[in-house]
């Protein structure tokens, strides 16, 4: 089970990283065509990768659930009631 967990774990670290390095090599996308309902490509890539950063974040998170499943977000506890003092 231990090398899933480095697999999930690599799989959501690239998933990550994915739309970083995609958004950062603007020579790779500036320029003007294909043109997608009258966008230029330099725009119209960007925003789809609004989506797909979107789409990427949610599914690194899944996969670093089912890598580290004991974890559990800070300032909670097993029982998924607030702190003693907390409002729900």
């Amino acid at each position: 089970m231990a090398r899933f967990r480095k697999a999930f774990r690599f799989a959501a670290y690239t998933g990550l990283a994915l739309p970083l390095v995609a958004i950062l090599g603007v020579p790779w996308y500036a320029r003007t065509t294909p043109r997608l309902a009258g966008l230029p490509f330099f725009y119209w890539f960007q925003l789809a990768w609004i989506f797909l950063s979107v789409a990427l974040m949610a599914l690194s998170h899944l996969l670093l659930k089912r890598a580290n499943p004991g974890v559990r977000a800070p300032g909670t506890h097993p029982g998924g009631h607030p702190h003693p003092g907390e409002h729900a």
